[in-house]
């Protein structure tokens, strides 16, 4: 069995990627070598693993057999070498990173990239989207979300809590006059967000105030987007300090009742303990928490 090795990696690359040209960038060879490794298990094995069609790739009944088999031994190994790598105190490895395209605690990121300065064997490929990645299928390590994750099948860990605020252009206030109370909010326009629903609960001293936004002439899905919109006098919205504070010093926009305050947002670390680089993963947690608690 032995001598077959690389070529059950190159099998298992290929059912997990969907496509020899996937499979070849994740190993680092050429789509023939991979092709070649295929062709030399089926022949070896007397069967048919993978079913090719011009569209698409899918497993035979062999193929998933040796599938879950293979990728179960692997997952161990893998974890193995990652804990006897760990114990000798030096991460090694890759790692996925889903982000998104804003993140409102710029401290996370500088303590990502921090972690590849002192780890010079580690390399992290960092994806933004605001499409929430699903992180088995994009064969994502670790996710940085805001806000409570949908799936509890997954390890989280609360990295750190984030405010919000409203936020105008002076041009708007111009135009519609500065609120004073929550209830003059409805009478403004709002850049809507799909981050957001269409009502904000406000809190003073204790004292609790919904206010529900009138139909707004504008929609992102970016919060980019929004504060684009917001600086040009389109609508107030809810932004983060680190997104909206440049805006403010520089006169662009200007904080609403500051008097009152936003429910805050969670900011989560979010992986499966599936991973064969879950070690290397929990290392960059921790360094990321440990970051934040000295800052």
């Amino acid at each position: 069995m032995y001598q077959h090795l690389q070529s059950i990696a190159a099998f298992v690359a290929v059912a997990e990627t969907g496509a020899f040209n996937r499979a070849a960038d994740r190993l680092g060879v050429k789509p023939s070598v991979v092709s070649h490794h295929i062709s030399k298990l089926e022949d070896y094995l007397g069967a048919t693993l993978i079913y090719r069609t011009t569209r698409k790739l899918s497993l035979s009944e062999h193929g998933r057999i040796l599938f879950e088999a293979s990728r179960t031994w692997m997952d161990h190994t893998g974890n193995a070498l990652e804990q006897i790598m760990d114990a000798q105190n030096e991460a090694i490895g890759a790692l996925n990173v889903a982000l998104p395209t804003f993140l409102p605690d710029p401290r996370i990121e500088a303590a990502i990239l921090n972690f590849i300065k002192i780890h010079p064997n580690v390399s992290i490929a960092l994806n933004y989207s605001d499409r929430i990645a699903d992180m088995l299928d994009d064969h994502i390590d670790l996710s940085i979300r805001v806000g409570t994750p949908s799936d509890s099948s997954f390890i989280t860990r609360k990295l750190s809590v984030v405010s919000h605020a409203l936020v105008a252009s002076p041009d708007l206030l111009v135009r519609c006059g500065t609120p004073e109370t929550p209830q003059q909010l409805e009478e403004m326009p709002f850049v809507a967000m799909n981050s957001f629903g269409d009502s904000v609960i406000l809190e003073r001293d204790g004292e609790e105030v919904e206010a529900h936004f009138r139909t707004s002439q504008i929609f992102t899905n970016s919060i980019i987007g929004a504060l684009s919109a917001a600086e040009n006098g389109v609508g107030f919205a809810i932004m983060p300090p680190a997104l909206f504070e440049d805006a403010v010093a520089a006169g662009k926009l200007v904080k609403l009742l500051p008097q009152w305050s936003l429910p805050t947002w969670i900011v989560q670390a979010i992986w499966p303990d599936t991973s064969r680089r879950v070690t290397l993963t929990r290392r960059l947690v921790d360094h990321i928490a440990t970051s934040l608690k000295t800052t």
